[in-house]
């Protein structure tokens, strides 16, 4: 039975071990704490590029109307007949001149946001790489949970067939130590002396007593 007890710590400690279920539950944070920070960084580069692009739009437009209205039969017309603008026309055109300066500038302010919305963009991609490889660390956390299980069940069942044999060999030792005193009984006699040793008497000695 002594050499049993081994046996059996080594299984409760291995099977009381929290260390899997620590670091799994450390992995679920980490993942649920990437993954809130990436939908939010996404949602929010989603709006900026929809408000973009919704400036855009609306300055494509504006510069379509600027070049129909600059373009336009009344405009001809008045160079046709006057030969030069009209002091409207000069007001006209600096007032646009001057609009696109203004859209020039914000043009390129638009780039200088797209371009830090692109790096935003690739921090993302980062983000979802780490959170796949995460993922991944998670599902090879549950495997090894998973065999460690099916090992401690394995090593339970060991432990028990060890016991039971060694239970049976217990059995049939004290059976064999019964049936070997009464055979020194019926072959010695019930007046043998006390002092005589009857646990010191080996099977051998018995079969040449009995012959």
């Amino acid at each position: 039975m002594a050499s049993v007890t081994p046996m059996s710590g080594f299984f409760t400690q291995h099977e009381r071990s929290p260390f899997p279920t620590v670091l799994q539950a450390s992995h679920e944070q980490e993942k649920e704490a990437l993954t809130h920070s990436f939908q939010e960084a996404k949602v929010t580069l989603q709006e900026t590029i929809d408000g973009l692009s919704s400036q855009l739009e609306v300055f494509q437009a504006k510069m379509k109307r600027v070049e129909e209205s600059i373009l336009s039969q009344d405009y001809k017309k008045h160079i046709q007949d006057y030969g030069s603008p009209s002091l409207f026309w000069e007001q006209e055109l600096e007032s646009l001149h001057f609009v696109i300066e203004m859209k020039n500038e914000r043009i390129h302010e638009l780039d200088k946001r797209l371009i830090l919305m692109e790096t935003v963009k690739e921090k993302n991609l980062m983000l979802e790489e780490k959170i796949s490889t995460l993922q991944q660390e998670n599902e090879d956390l549950h495997v090894r949970a998973r065999n460690q299980m099916v090992m401690s069940r394995q090593l339970s069942d060991d432990l028990l067939l060890a016991r039971e044999a060694l239970e049976k060999e217990s059995q049939l030792r004290r059976q064999l130590q019964q049936e070997k005193e009464e055979l020194l009984y019926r072959v010695l006699g019930t007046d043998a002396s006390p002092a005589f040793p009857l646990a010191s008497v080996t099977p051998t000695e018995v079969s040449f007593l009995a012959s």
